[in-house]
């Protein structure tokens, strides 16, 4: 497509100038000076290609036959620029309209019921759209405009987005009832490195175990992979191996009804950060901030 030769500014000038029959008065009308608005015609005519007046000494200016024809059409596109200056207004200061949430997977038992439920009910108007995928995908989901925010960790979030951190996890370790250190509140994962973790494998879980690993210079031996974030859980208390989480489920029970016993790290290991990402120089619009303030308390319990 050719680029516009004109701006909305200039419009707004020539619209002025018509309007008021005189530089001066159209001046006053734009609260500039006579000079700007009259640099701004001529530019526009110039571009354009056309003489849009006649300037009369001592009498004002005129229209020309093109410019009474181009007049309706330039009021055309400024009325066409103030409606969508006022929808935009609207979309960004309403909490009406479609809101399109997505969410990492391991994220949504404990996010998703709460924000269908609780935020919902306290904006009815807003008509929620949920999406549940890997990082990646999300994140290519709010660079596409599929979307309008994610709930993701901050780990290889990419420079296209904005990321809004809500609260720090801390991962933890689980073992078996039966493991030797149950009996513990706590532990260094270099105790436990010899024995078999089941890594939970999907993005970004595994490469924030893995950073924590990295981090203090420890190879842990994995017995098994399981993309199931409950798999997990199955597995360890099954006594198979122990297993490194950061979301906590409240019940210490698995689906199969099997107890397992959940230690703190000891160890001095990066945090993660999770947030709500948006694509980068996108503004903060009410539904935004509205999810935000809802998830900074959900958040306080279903991360500790």
């Amino acid at each position: 497509m050719a680029s516009i030769p004109f701006t909305i500014r200039q419009l707004e000038y020539f619209n002025a100038i018509a309007s008021e029959g005189s530089l001066a008065a159209a001046a006053q009308r734009c609260l500039v000076s006579a000079s700007a608005l009259a640099l701004a015609v001529d530019e526009l005519e110039q571009h354009l290609r056309l003489q849009l007046f006649v300037r009369r000494k001592g009498k004002g200016v005129m229209l020309t036959p093109a410019g009474a024809r181009l007049l309706s059409h330039a009021r055309l596109v400024l009325q066409g620029a103030e409606s969508l200056a006022e929808n935009a207004w609207q979309a960004s200061s309403s909490l009406s309209g479609r809101f399109a949430i997505g969410c990492f997977s391991t994220l949504t038992p404990f996010l998703l019921p709460g924000i269908m439920e609780v935020f919902q009910r306290r904006h009815p108007e807003l008509e929620l759209d949920l999406t549940e995928a890997a990082a990646p995908e999300l994140a290519e989901m709010l660079l596409q405009g599929r979307i309008d925010a994610a709930l993701l960790y901050d780990t290889d979030v990419p420079p296209q987005l904005a990321f809004d951190p809500l609260t720090e996890v801390r991962p933890y370790v689980m073992v078996a009832p039966d493991h030797p250190l149950a009996g513990r509140k706590s532990v260094h994962l270099g105790e436990l490195v010899s024995e078999p973790m089941i890594l939970l494998d999907v993005d970004p879980s595994r490469p924030n175990t893995e950073h924590i690993f990295n981090a203090l210079k420890l190879k842990p031996l994995i017995g098994h992979t399981t993309t199931n974030f409950e798999l997990v859980r199955c597995l360890v208390a099954r006594g198979l191996g122990y297993g490194v989480l950061f979301q906590r489920p409240l019940s210490p029970m698995t689906y199969d009804g099997k107890p397992l016993v959940v230690l703190e790290i000891d160890d001095r290991i990066p945090l993660t950060s999770l947030g709500l990402a948006r694509p980068a120089g996108a503004p903060v619009t009410a539904r935004h901030r509205a999810l935000m303030d809802y998830l900074a308390s959900a958040t306080s319990t279903t991360a500790a």
